[in-house]
């Protein structure tokens, strides 16, 4: 697309005869020959800000005869830059702070030049351009100014936003996560991307993954994102507090002002989840601490024995509310109102007992108050290795300790996540993840597993095990 300019320029050739001291001087003045001259420019008026402009000269020589041809172009208005060096058929080229000037050199009689000059408006306005021709015949002209106009343009782009449910299942209180991802599909760069989330009016909002401010209110928690460029991204975490069972759906939309976006079909996406209440009736299941804290040296962490006991019908699975802490539970796979917990994950009948081990980070390395337990019936989680696994870690060794534990020792890069998966057969399918994932604290990390709640079952309970380590997307 481009916009095109033209004239003919004819008239004929006239002769003045002076007589001066008995002498007759003819002197010849071609003032308007025929020559061809149409400018264009590419892309059409309007132009944005920033977006190259390329002009292209075109001259032909219909005056029946030879001439020397200059050729003037010269830019007014708006503030612009040079973009590169003028091009031409034939001559040379003067460059100037507002003009170019193409001196072509002869020009036998039908003969065509072609010129081209390429600018960057810098601001606003309108941008004249002026082409002054000249021939060795004393003749000139030019073209009426051929004005553009420098806008900033509507950007084009195309917003999508795409959610990801929570990994396992949530009860009432749960501090539920659930992904969220912003993309800019393009072409162009958008400014000021906002997205809302909705949620139902029986969900609290506590916190993101990016420690994003978040705007709005009740049910409408926004995030100014910023600028995102073409194929830029933004995935993060949201955490938030169902306080009632049943099904519930959140709502994702991300949008702007001032683009036109070709595809608002993925402006908005949503998920269900459905948020149950505990299987167990209170008092059913009791968690009771059996040990002192012992400082551990080959982790560094102190740990606790518990025994999760079932007085009541059958339970799929436990969980274990750990309050009152003055410290870090280590090996929690969750919050509930606060509250980090662990999760027995096998049924546990009626009289079954299980035992548990809790690991707290302590820094001193000192003994701290005693936490208070609430064990409560739970379905199942799902012990499958999640979709965001990347890297095979090669395991540099697997060692059984003098308890049964199992020692794994991998090589590691520090404040990544791995996944460490198990089974009982290698012919089998079924690799069960265990909970929860390794963070790695230096290039090599060593892992046991002590059985529940990292694994459903003490390793000497198991004929064999088999291990295998994931680098973590």
């Amino acid at each position: 697309m481009f916009r095109f300019f033209s004239m003919r320029i004819s008239s004929g050739l006239r002769m003045f005869v002076l007589l001066a001291l008995g002498v007759m001087i003819a002197i010849s003045r071609v003032d308007a020959q025929d020559f061809g001259l149409s400018v264009s420019v590419s892309p059409p008026s309007p132009v944005g800000v920033s977006n190259n402009l390329a002009y292209t000269i075109i001259i032909t020589n219909q005056t029946g005869m030879p001439q020397t041809v200059t050729l003037t172009n010269t830019l007014t208005g708006t503030s612009f830059q040079m973009v590169g060096l003028p091009t031409h058929s034939q001559g040379a080229d003067s460059v100037g702070s507002s003009d170019v000037i193409f001196s072509l050199g002869l020009m036998t009689n039908n003969a065509v030049a072609q010129m081209g000059m390429t600018v960057k408006p810098t601001s606003i306005g309108f941008l004249t351009n002026t082409i002054v021709l000249a021939t060795n015949s004393m003749f000139f002209n030019s073209l009426p100014p051929f004005v553009v106009q420098v806008t900033n343009p509507i950007p084009v782009a195309d917003l999508a936003v795409a959610m990801t449910r929570p990994s396992s299942e949530v009860f009432t209180n749960d501090y539920m996560t659930y992904g969220v991802n912003v993309t800019n599909l393009g072409p162009d760069t958008v400014i000021g991307v906002f997205l809302t989330n909705t949620l139902p009016s029986s969900v609290g909002y506590i916190t993101n993954s990016l420690a994003l401010t978040h705007l709005g209110s009740g049910s409408n928690v926004i995030f100014n994102l910023g600028t995102l460029t073409n194929g830029a991204f933004k995935n993060f975490i949201l955490t938030v507090q169902p306080t009632n069972a049943g099904n519930l759906t959140f709502m994702s939309l991300v949008g702007t002002n001032g683009v036109i976006d070709p595809n608002p079909t993925n402006n908005v996406a949503s998920i269900g989840v459905v948020v149950s209440n505990f299987l167990s009736n209170p008092g059913q299941l009791t968690a009771t601490i059996v040990s002192t804290q012992q400082f551990n040296p080959q982790n560094s962490l102190m740990e606790q024995l518990i025994v999760v006991s079932n007085a009541g019908p059958s339970v799929p699975a436990a969980r274990v509310i750990v309050s009152g802490l003055t410290n870090f539970l280590y090996n929690a796979v969750g919050t509930n109102d606060g509250n980090p917990f662990v999760v027995y994950d096998a049924a546990l009948d009626s009289t079954q007992s299980a035992c548990l081990l809790l690991q707290y980070f302590v820094p001193s390395h000192r003994t701290s108050p005693d936490p208070q337990l609430t064990a409560v019936g739970v379905t199942v989680p799902d012990l499958s290795p999640p979709a965001n696994l990347s890297t095979n870690i090669h395991i540099l060794g697997i060692v059984q300790m003098s308890s049964g534990d199992m020692l794994i020792a991998f090589p590691s890069i520090s404040n990544q996540t791995y996944t460490v998966e198990y089974t009982v057969n290698l012919l089998s399918p079924t690799w069960l993840a265990t909970q929860p994932a390794v963070m790695a604290t230096a290039n090599f990390t060593q892992w046991i597993d002590y059985g529940p709640p990292g694994t459903v079952s003490h390793p000497t309970n198991t004929p064999m095990r088999f291990y295998r380590v994931f680098l973590n997307h």
